[in-house]
């Protein structure tokens, strides 16, 4: 059975169904979203579209952040008296901002478990033998 983005949305974060323009991030997201992703497109475009809410509910935006985890790093910690900050580490720029939210870091995931990487076919002919390496 397949689940269509919004029935994903709305089964792991419920909290974001009520967001009025959520049918128009589904559509970007679509957009944004290429056909490698083969059965699993539909998850990836739910993933996308609950890492950007996510991300807005984590930076003060209107979408609300119930049980929803940030992945980032650690920028400063607080324990009594003591505090420190840490330098911001930079992000990879091959994914972009995906590893900030716990979506993003598991569309990362499913990005590289969909990754068809080429093959060719190369003969070697030695000379004792024929021998075929893939």
């Amino acid at each position: 059975m397949s689940f269509t983005p919004l029935q994903i949305i709305t089964l792991r974060t419920p909290q974001f169904t009520s967001d009025p323009r959520l049918t128009d991030m589904i559509t970007l997201a679509t957009n944004q979203t290429g056909d490698e992703f083969g059965d699993c497109k539909n998850n990836a475009i739910a993933l996308r579209v609950m890492h950007w809410l996510t991300k807005e509910a984590i930076h003060g935006g209107s979408s609300t952040n119930s049980g929803v985890q940030n992945s980032g790093q650690i920028i400063s910690e607080k324990e009594g008296d003591l505090s420190r900050s840490y330098g911001k580490v930079e992000q990879s720029s091959k994914h972009g901002d995906l590893s900030t939210t716990a979506f993003g870091v598991e569309l990362i995931g499913l990005m590289d478990s969909c990754l068809f990487l080429p093959r060719k076919r190369i003969d070697v002919i030695n000379t004792t033998n024929q021998t075929s390496y893939y």
